[in-house]
């Protein structure tokens, strides 16, 4: 069975988690949903099942207004054009998602990047430490509200 259009794979994971699909919009070839933390590996797993075998990118977001962090998911297909984007958030106190390294492997060094740079925890990531920062970097230096004494601020001439 080929891949499912935007529109099905959403109603797909919809049916299935309900309440865990927080939002979702279709942008051409490519669903976009908001997933609750809870249900997020499943859900992830879920989409793989489905022909998303390809994890792209996995990247990171700082909602400092709403006091979350967001986990960005790139998903696709290397049969079908269908790709998935799927955004899951934790609150800033309890950055704690789910690891989707026993699914995608590529996520190893993605998880540790955005958990170096910002600050999120994967559960269950198999070597969770920094990667490009030092081992006694102190906090997490693309969260917004990041001070560093090092850190010069920019003034125009």
């Amino acid at each position: 069975m080929g891949l499912m259009t935007p529109d099905e794979v959403v109603q797909v994971i919809r049916s299935e988690f309900g309440e865990a699909v927080k939002a979702s919009e279709v942008k051409g070839v490519e669903t976009r949903m908001n997933v609750d933390r809870a249900k997020s590996y499943e859900i992830l797993s879920r989409l793989k099942e489905m022909g998303f075998e390809y994890l792209n990118c996995l990247s990171a977001v700082d909602w400092i207004a709403s006091g979350e962090l967001e986990a960005v998911y790139n998903l696709s297909s290397l049969k079908e054009p269908t790709k998935a984007l799927i955004r899951v958030r934790a609150p800033r106190e309890d950055p704690v998602i789910r690891s989707v390294v026993a699914l995608w492997s590529t996520a190893d060094w993605h998880e540790r990047e955005a958990y170096d740079l910002m600050g999120i925890r994967f559960d269950g990531h198999p070597d969770l430490r920094r990667i490009l920062t030092s081992e006694d970097w102190v906090g997490h230096p693309l969260r917004k509200d990041y001070k560093d004494e090092r850190l010069v601020p920019y003034e125009p001439f």
